[in-house]
């Protein structure tokens, strides 16, 4: 059996008629498991492709979760876009789809490893923006490949055998409240983070600190063009698109 035209059109209305992966316009409706496998003829089992990404990953096994996680994303994306179109009527906003240049990247089956170290001296303005950096050049260097990041921290022991304030903050809050997305899976001290969505790509460019946000630094911020504001705990970071 094959699916049923009800259900390919689903999928691909879902999909806003463009691949789940590429975002190119004419797909058709590819089984991620496999009929000759037990690969249902539902939607669960649907992923729309173009004919290209079909050809270069439809067949292999080893990209079938990849090819699941990245359509579950656009099929939220475009159902998040949908209610933003009832409630403000902007069509043109819908309609806007970009392509990756580099989205072949993502189902790459090797990753890139980052590493830092952070030494006694490092504080958490300091550590926050050497990961940053060094999130930003893979990015940069090896378009959204999976990236993996390991941190060491050298001492920043508190009284009672803990982290300091400063290096629980930036693993409680900075790594696992802001940039967890942006990784397939962090390692450190406090713990293991798997993303279990597809790993974001579009990396802020740049993270200002502020100790102390207030209206003032708000309306500042605002007038340099920030687009977001993230806080933790006493550090104040902005992100800059």
């Amino acid at each position: 059996m094959a699916f049923s035209e009800k259900t390919k059109l689903l999928a691909k209305h879902k999909s806003a008629f463009r691949c789940c992966l590429c975002h190119k316009p004419f797909v058709e409706i590819h089984h991620i498991t496999p009929q000759a496998e037990g690969g249902a003829d539902k939607l669960d089992n649907a992923a729309p492709l173009c004919s290209s990404c079909h050809d270069l990953y439809g067949g292999n096994p080893e990209k079938r979760k990849t090819i699941r996680q990245m359509r579950d994303y656009w099929w939220d994306l475009i159902e998040k876009r949908r209610k933003n179109l009832t409630e403000t009527l902007d069509i043109e906003k819908f309609c806007e789809v970009s392509t990756d240049k580099n989205w072949e990247g993502v189902l790459r089956s090797q990753g890139i490893v980052l590493y830092h170290a952070v030494f006694e001296e490092e504080g958490f303005e300091d550590s926050a923006g050497h990961i940053h950096r060094l999130l930003k050049s893979a990015q940069d260097n090896t378009p959204n490949q999976k990236r993996f990041l390991f941190l060491d921290i050298d001492s920043h022991r508190n009284e009672n055998g803990g982290f300091d304030h400063d290096m629980y903050e930036l693993q409680r809050h900075f790594l696992l409240g802001f940039l967890a997305p942006y990784f397939t899976e962090i390692y450190m001290p406090l713990g293991v983070i798997k993303n279990e969505k597809a790993q974001r790509n579009d990396i802020p460019e740049r993270i200002e600190i502020f100790e102390d946000l207030n209206q003032e630094s708000i309306n500042e911020a605002i007038d340099k063009g920030v687009s977001s504001i993230w806080v933790a705990d006493k550090d104040k970071l902005m992100t800059f698109e």
